[in-house]
């Protein structure tokens, strides 16, 4: 995976107060309140800490098993207490279209993680960081200068997009440790490292429980597109980590 795709995967986590299974047919009516809002708290957890647990979770595995190298759709458990449900898209469609499903438990929040990057002590330039200070530096260059995103449009169900490429969406981790395995995504270092990520984020709230679909399309300033769609299976029942 190039270094200007590694911040373009996509997962998403959509803060949901979602519940009796709907057809297809009356998608509208169900996302008629949903709305997509910066994911700045959590269920307890800051949006910092959210994406520095999910770049923890796709960090740990090694590139066969890793969506960061394409290698695998997941939907991981991040946030205090693993509450919130994040799933990572890795695997393209051969239109560059990464395409997945999840299932959640009613009132589980889910969290939207779009153009996204890290720096850590164990990379080569331009994602390398000594520092807390100079991974946080890096981290915010590299999305603001190397990933050259015009906009990231975010629908539900074919209802209105909203663009989260906004700061208010932006969100920084603090640093973190890491061991990284041998076969480390992005040729990094294996052993321990720290490292700093960013995101632009969004929360979708209001969503019924049912069938969802979510899409999130991410433009480039060359007109360049990637499109990432996630299919939401909402059910009663008692939550698990797996959603």
């Amino acid at each position: 995976m190039s270094r200007i795709l590694r911040v373009l995967v996509a997962a998403v986590a959509l803060a949901t107060l979602l519940a009796p299974t709907a057809t297809a047919d009356d998608s509208a009516r169900r996302s008629h309140h949903a709305r997509v809002v910066p994911a700045d708290h959590v269920a307890g957890s800051s949006g910092g800490r959210i994406v520095g647990d999910w770049f923890f979770e796709s960090l740990s595995l090694p590139a066969s098993q890793s969506p960061f190298a394409g290698a695998a759709n997941l939907c991981l458990d991040v946030g205090r207490h693993d509450r919130v449900l994040s799933p990572v898209g890795g695997v393209q469609g051969p239109d560059g279209l990464i395409e997945m499903s999840c299932t959640v438990h009613v009132g589980r929040p889910v969290v939207l993680v779009m153009a996204n990057a890290d720096c850590s002590s164990a990379e080569e330039p331009p994602f390398y960081g000594g520092t807390a200070q100079e991974q946080r530096r890096c981290v915010v260059s590299v999305l603001n200068d190397l990933a050259d995103v015009r906009s990231i449009d975010v629908s539900v169900d074919g209802g209105p997009a909203t663009d989260i490429h906004r700061p208010r969406f932006f969100e920084v981790s603090s640093q973190r440790h890491v061991v990284l395995p041998e076969d480390a995504v992005f040729g990094a270092k294996p052993g321990p490292a720290t490292y700093v990520a960013a995101a632009w984020m969004a929360q979708v709230k209001g969503l019924k429980r049912g069938t969802h679909t979510v899409e999130a399309v991410t433009t480039l300033n060359d007109g360049t597109v990637y499109r990432f769609v996630v299919h939401l299976t909402v059910v009663t029942g008692k939550p698990s980590r797996q959603g």
